[in-house]
């Protein structure tokens, strides 16, 4: 199962980047290709559905919470990928005086229903493309 992470440093406090990546936060404006989010919950089992420009819905249920940190784990339960069992996390902590590092990591299974796209490196590929776009996103949304 392949383990993808991704890490950006962000050169604003963690306080300010936390209510754009916390589970009811604005994804959806960050999240790539997501032109509208809504979130029903904020506790174990909570779903929030995203579309994507092209009108794919992608949902997430959410798996935890930490009480301790800024952190959470969901799942993709549907969405337009070619991989399956995708089980991610964002979390986020201070680095220093007015930074924040924000790590986001997934382990998933390529996609039976997509067999073009279905050797592991290709979905690995994807999800780096994926994440590596949101974090881009992110930093522009940080600095507008």
């Amino acid at each position: 199962m392949p383990l993808v992470t991704a890490t950006t440093l962000l050169p604003v406090p963690a306080r300010r980047v936390w209510p754009l990546v916390r589970w009811d936060g604005a994804v959806g404006e960050w999240y790539p290709g997501a032109v509208s989010m809504t979130v029903d919950g904020t506790e174990k089992g909570a779903l929030r559905r995203l579309r994507l420009y092209d009108g794919s819905p992608v949902v997430h249920r959410l798996e935890h919470v930490s009480r301790v940190d800024d952190a959470y784990t969901y799942t993709v339960i549907e969405g337009p990928y070619p991989v399956a069992d995708l089980l991610a996390q964002i979390r986020l902590r201070a680095d220093g005086e007015g930074q924040a590092v924000l790590h986001w990591t997934a382990t998933f299974h390529p996609s039976a229903f997509h067999p073009q796209e279905g050797t592991e490196a290709e979905a690995e590929r994807f999800v780096r493309d994926l994440y590596d776009a949101g974090m881009a996103r992110l930093r522009t949304l940080l600095h507008q």
